[in-house]
């Protein structure tokens, strides 16, 4: 069970990793379609699942390094 769950987490850290170096992937909505999609607005990118939290976690722990090397 142990082992289960580090897989687990490791599994959610890896994907984490790769959100975070690659946080957008190509439309499937604009594969279909010729014109201008609703979701991604021309741009033919949409951000991967996870993407945004990931950004704010990211931009958290900046803010805290920065606030922690501040008060040494």
């Amino acid at each position: 069970m142990p082992n289960l769950i580090a897989a687990g987490l490791l599994a959610i850290l890896a994907w984490g990793i790769f959100v975070l170096f690659s946080p957008y992937r190509d439309c499937r909505w604009c594969r279909r379609r010729k014109g201008r999609c609703w979701r991604c607005k021309g741009r033919r990118l949409t951000r991967r699942p996870g993407a945004y939290h990931v950004h704010k976690v990211k931009l958290s722990l900046l803010q805290a390094w920065d606030e922690w090397e501040w008060r040494r």
